[in-house]
This record gives structure tokens, C-alpha cells and sequence, in this order.
């Protein structure tokens, strides 16, 4: 082996580290330096990686197609295009590209497993079930995939499948306890059941690092919550939250600071907006674990209505043109509608009504109606210390660090209140506020209005909501299939003593 080849290798293990532990402005420049002598592959993978780490999609995507220049057969070049492509909702444009890859490599794992997840993000379940299958078929114990099958199977209400899987999973990586925290949600518990004492002795494991810690704690305080064991439910719960806050390094000051600069935006934004646009948009926002799940859930079981889960696109599209933009033009928010239907039309392009259910889509309500402007908001409202201590106890896939700390769930719940009172100020024939206690205590006359806000008539399947067999994608998974139930109203009994600092929010 040459000295060059030797301290090549060396540097790409150097940077491979780097990257993994998240410095990807030093692996983007030093990949940079390298590439402009040695034009090797695997630099140009690895720089592609820290540019989407950071954000920066677009040059990730400039990168690989100047590699594919230097190395047309690359199959894993294509991979990293389309996973690129995939990062800003270009579904289409990421699906060729996997195919591209597939045409080079057809057994390649990793593009299978990327066009399996597009599929999963699309909705077209039963394609990404068969292409999950396809890899476990080559290779029986590849982790990645049948995490991904467990998690898809759950979403759908396959949960005896998604449970064995997960099951399968800890054969082979005992220490990989986010598993044991996703059975748990499946589970009932009591003292004796056998998974439960597996975990309280995994707590003796001291190789576990905080991350596997977390999770474990989290599934203990669900189980010891079954038991009726409120003590030692919330010290577990609280050891999760601890360790999550640790991890994430949260501070509210950021999160107040983001509250008062939406409405400074707002306000200084020129008077314009679009005209109406043909499909209408129901927005379904409020608090985390509020009710949304089950909201969207009712309505999407009406025959004209598509039920689009909990979108990231708007929060996109509000970086993209509001965020650091000073002024905002007829042809900017031409340009936002056009992006948002480019992005609903890849899960459903009908002319049913669709609903977009993410829930702090709060934050936009202003900025939504100016390229959206017939669009409507159901504002689900739950009882604050129910929905403080639902976001408290639960680990959420998506970041919502204000979760982690009760001080920090009151300031935040006071933040969103304050600013739903703004946008209504402003909006107030657009957003409807749905008590979610009112919905499981009087489904029927609830559901009556909520359908007349949203220009809907009467569908009796709305009142059946559990036999409708769309994918859920939140932690809500579960409840949200089943026939409305009124055991989450105060569903903080037996933890009193442990939220004091909850309790100036009624």
C-alpha cells in the first residue's frame, strides 16, 4: 500500500468520526481540501452526508451530481441524491433517482431501505412492506429494516406483527431499548409480566449510555403506570425527562424569544395576500397530545376528506420565504402555495378537502392565510395539566423539548395560549376551538359543529372512527384507533403530589 493511499484511508476514518460526532463544518472543509486533488468517492459521500446534516440540501445535491461526473455507476451516489431530494419533499425527484441506483445495484440494501421509507412517507404502505421484506429476505438481520417494518406495522395497527419484530430486535440487540419503550406503548403490565422484569434488570447493564437509559425509563414508567405504582411511574418518568433534557440542551429562552418574533414578523408584513385557492385546507393545531390524532381521525373518516397526517412541509415552506425575508411579495407567496400543493399532491392530488395535522402549525396561522387564505383551523384545546403531563411522560420521535421539565411545559403552554389569542384577534371566523373533553363526553353534537365549521355535511362514518384504516404516524397510534373513550379526562389522577408546577395553568 502507498504512504498516499495509507494516510488517505487514515483521514477518511478521521473524518468519518468527526462527521459522527456531528463537526460537519470540519468535514465539509477538509473533505473540500481533498477533493480538489484526489477525487475519491467516499469524500464525496461523506461531504454530501455533513452538508445534509447541516441543511444545506441543495449544495448536498450539487456534490453528488458533480461525483456522478467523476463516477457515473456509483450506485451509492444516486442513494445519497435521492435521499437528498427526498430531505426538501421532492418525492418524485428522489424516487428516479433510487431507481437509478437500483438499475446499477438492484441488491443495493441501503436504497432499498431509503425507497422503502419515501414509500412509507407516501403512505403506499403495503409497496413498503413488501421492499422492507426484500431486505430482510437477503438479510435476515438487518436492524435498519426491520426497525423501519416494526414502526410501519404500528402505524397501521398491525401491532402483534410490530411487536414480534420489535421483539426480534432485542435478540440481537439487546441494549437497543428504544424498542423496549415502543413495546411498552403496546402493552399492558403487570408485576409478574416477563418483558417488565427484563427491563428493571437491563437498569443494572452499565454499558447502557444516557440515550438507552432514556428510553428505558420512559417504558418503566409506563409499565409501572399500568401497575398503579404512582411513585415509582413518575420517579422513572422524571429519571427520562432528566436525561432527554441533558441530551438536548433545551432552553426556553429560545422557544420564548421564537413566540415574540412570529408576531413581530407578522406585523410587519405588507398587507397582501392571494385569492382563494380551489382545494380547501383544514388545518388541525393546539399542544402536542392534545387530541389532534383523534381529531383528524374523525374528520378524515368523512367521505371528502383525505386525511394527510402530520405534514412537515409548512414549517418549511416559513423558513424558505418568511423567516429572513423583509418583505414578502405577491410572487413569494405564488411561489408558497405552489410549494404546499407540489408537496400535498405527492400523498393526495383529489379534490377532497385534506387535512394537515400538524400541531404547531400554530406558530403560521397568519402567514398560512396569506397564500392559503381559505383555509380553516380547528384549535384542539385539552385540559392544560391532562396535556402537560401527556407530553411529560411520553418521548416524541420528533424533537419537542419543552416537553422535558414541567417549568418549561408551563411557560410554553402560556406562550401558545397567548399567541392562538393573537391569530384570533386577527382570524377570528377561521379558528375553531375543539374541547376535547366536549368531543369524548358528547361525541355526536361536537362532531355536528365541528362539520358545519369546516362546510362539511353530516357522515355517519365520522362517528366510526375507528374503522377507518388510514396510517397514523403519531405516538397517538393507538388511542386514536380506538371507539372514543373518556379515561384521558384527568388522566393525571394519582399524580398530584408530583405536579404542583402544573397546577397554576387551570
Amino acid at each position: 500500500m502507498s504512504k498516499e493511499r495509507f494516510n488517505l484511508e487514515n483521514k477518511f476514518e478521521e473524518l468519518k468520526k468527526k462527521y459522527l460526532e456531528k463537526k460537519n463544518d470540519e468535514v465539509i472543509e477538509e473533505c473540500n481540501d481533498i477533493l480538489k486533488k484526489n477525487k475519491i468517492d467516499v469524500f464525496y459521500n461523506l461531504l454530501c452526508l455533513a452538508h445534509n446534516n447541516k441543511g444545506n440540501f441543495l449544495e448536498a445535491i450539487n456534490v453528488m451530481k458533480n461525483a456522478l461526473k467523476q463516477n457515473p455507476k456509483n450506485a451509492d451516489f444516486f442513494n445519497n441524491i435521492g435521499m437528498s431530494y427526498a430531505n426538501i419533499f421532492k418525492y418524485k425527484k428522489a424516487e428516479d433517482y433510487y431507481n437509478q441506483g437500483l438499475e446499477i445495484n438492484k441488491n443495493n440494501l441501503n436504497i432499498i431501505n431509503n425507497l422503502a421509507n419515501l414509500k412509507k412517507d407516501l403512505d403506499k404502505s403495503d409497496e413498503a412492506v413488501e421492499l422492507y421484506k426484500k431486505i430482510l429476505s437477503k438479510q435476515p438481520d438487518a436492524i435498519a429494516a426491520m426497525y423501519n417494518l416494526a414502526g410501519l406495522y404500528n402505524t397501521m395497527g398491525e401491532f402483534d406483527k410490530s411487536k414480534k419484530i420489535f421483539f426480534d430486535i432485542l435478540k440481537i440487540k439487546s441494549n437497543l431499548t428504544e424498542a423496549d419503550r415502543i413495546i411498552s406503548q403496546m402493552t399492558t403490565y403487570d408485576k409478574d409480566h416477563a418483558h417488565f422484569i427484563n427491563m428493571k434488570n437491563k437498569l443494572s447493564d452499565t454499558s447502557l449510555d444516557e440515550q438507552a437509559l432514556m428510553h428505558l425509563h420512559y417504558a418503566l414508567g409506563k409499565a409501572y403506570n399500568d401497575q398503579k405504582e404512582y411513585d415509582l411511574s413518575f420517579k422513572n418518568f422524571k429519571k427520562a425527562n432528566d436525561l432527554s433534557k441533558k441530551i438536548n440542551k433545551y432552553d426556553f429562552q429560545i422557544d420564548r424569544k421564537r413566540f415574540s418574533e412570529i408576531k413581530t414578523k407578522f406585523n410587519s408584513l405588507e398587507n397582501i395576500k392571494l385569492d382563494e385557492n380551489n382545494r380547501k385546507f383544514l388545518f388541525i393545531i393546539g399542544m402536542p397530545r392534545s387530541g389532534t390524532s383523534l381529531t383528524e381521525q374523525i374528520i378524515s373518516s368523512h367521505e371528502k376528506v383525505f386525511g394527510g397526517g402530520e405534514l412537515p412541509y409548512i414549517g418549511r415552506i416559513f423558513k424558505n420565504y418568511f423567516e429572513l425575508n423583509e418583505k414578502i411579495s405577491i410572487n413569494d407567496l405564488l411561489k408558497c402555495k405552489e410549494d404546499y400543493i407540489e408537496f400535498t399532491n405527492n400523498i393526495d392530488s383529489s379534490n377532497k378537502v385534506l387535512t394537515d395535522k400538524a400541531p404547531l402549525n400554530f406558530f403560521y396561522i397568519g402567514f398560512i392565510l396569506k397564500f392559503l387564505p381559505n383555509s380553516k383551523f380547528i384549535n384542539v384545546v385539552r385540559n392544560p395539566i391532562d396535556n402537560c403531563w401527556s407530553l411529560y411522560k411520553n418521548h416524541f420521535p420528533t424533537k419537542i423539548d419543552f416537553a422535558n421539565d414541567l417549568g418549561d411545559l408551563v411557560n410554553y403552554y402560556k406562550n401558545y395560549k397567548d399567541l392562538i389569542e393573537f391569530w384570533k384577534n386577527l382570524f377570528p371566523s377561521q379558528i375553531y376551538d375543539l374541547k376535547y373533553e366536549n368531543l369524548v363526553n358528547n361525541t355526536r353534537a361536537e362532531v355536528e359543529k365541528l362539520l358545519k365549521f369546516c362546510s362539511l355535511e353530516w357522515d355517519d362514518k365520522c362517528l366510526n372512527h375507528q374503522k377507518n384504516k388510514r396510517v397514523i404516524k403519531t405516538i397517538s397510534y393507538n388511542q386514536a384507533r380506538k371507539p372514543i373513550y373518556n379515561s384521558s379526562v384527568k388522566s393525571f389522577k394519582g399524580y398530584e403530589d408530583y405536579l404542583g408546577a402544573l397546577k397554576g395553568l387551570n
